[in-house]
């Protein structure tokens, strides 16, 4: 009895087993989504990390001027502003640049207020470096003007002076006015305008000795061939009245010796 029941349990489990399986449907089969894989950017290379620019330099600060030293130089700037005022008036230049002429009285005048008035050295040395600079700009354009007319004057006297040849006649003398002259240019050249009408005033007085002194020598020495050839004129005349006179016989002469 035990073997019957046994057989029937495993017949049982056989069956349900094989029932299961029929009654499961296929399952079908799952695809994996394949991912899309992003292309790969080369990685840049680092920039280099720029060195540091080293700090400048501080600019070395200008001292600063004392009050006295501004007043000290307002003070020396008026005084040659008005030495400068009392030479362009004594040599009656201001027409030459009467703009600044008149500039450099009102900034002088104004500078003398401020004196007055006790006012700051700054402003006191801005009023007399403006005067001083307005009459510079007067006698630099007298004395370029005068420099300009005075050299033409050295240039007629200097052609007279090589017509006769004195650079030869006084070679010395000729030079040292060459050498007066070209100052003077090189004067006129860095814009010292008083300087060289100076030079060029010197350079006229050489020139015009020399010319003088050359011609003077060649006047005597034009008399002294005329009064040369006067003598001989005479001797001749002399000798052919003494002839007529006392006539030299070639005869006697020949008697005589024998």
């Amino acid at each position: 009895m035990k073997k019957i029941l046994l057989f029937l349990a495993i017949i049982s489990i056989l069956l349900f087993v094989t029932v299961g399986c029929k009654s499961d449907p296929e399952l079908a089969p799952v695809e994996t989504p394949v991912e899309e894989v992003p292309p790969v950017e080369p990685i840049p290379e680092p920039e280099p990390i720029p060195e540091p620019m080293p700090e400048p330099e501080p600019l070395p600060q200008e001292p600063e001027i004392s009050e006295e030293e501004l007043l000290s130089s307002a003070t020396k700037a008026a005084e040659n502003a008005k030495t400068m005022k009392e030479k362009i008036e004594s040599l009656s230049l201001q027409g030459y640049n009467e703009n600044s002429y008149n500039s450099g009285l009102s900034a002088l005048e104004s500078y003398n207020a401020l004196v007055a008035e006790n006012a700051s050295a700054t402003e006191k040395l801005e009023k007399a470096t403006l005067a001083e600079k307005e009459f510079t700009e007067v006698l630099n354009s007298a004395f370029s003007k005068l420099a300009s007319e005075k050299k033409s004057e050295v240039n007629q006297i200097r052609k007279k002076a090589l017509e006769i040849k004195s650079d030869k006649a006084d070679k010395v003398g000729y030079e040292a006015a060459q050498l007066l002259y070209t100052t003077a240019d090189e004067y006129i050249e860095v814009k010292n305008y008083e300087s060289g009408y100076n030079y060029f005033v010197k350079a006229l007085e050489a020139f015009d000795d020399v010319y003088n002194n050359v011609s003077a020598k060649r006047q005597a020495a034009l008399e002294a061939i005329e009064r040369a050839k006067n003598k001989a004129d005479n001797a001749d005349e002399f000798a052919a009245e003494a002839d007529k006179i006392a006539p030299l016989s070639t005869e006697d002469d020949s008697q005589g010796e024998e």
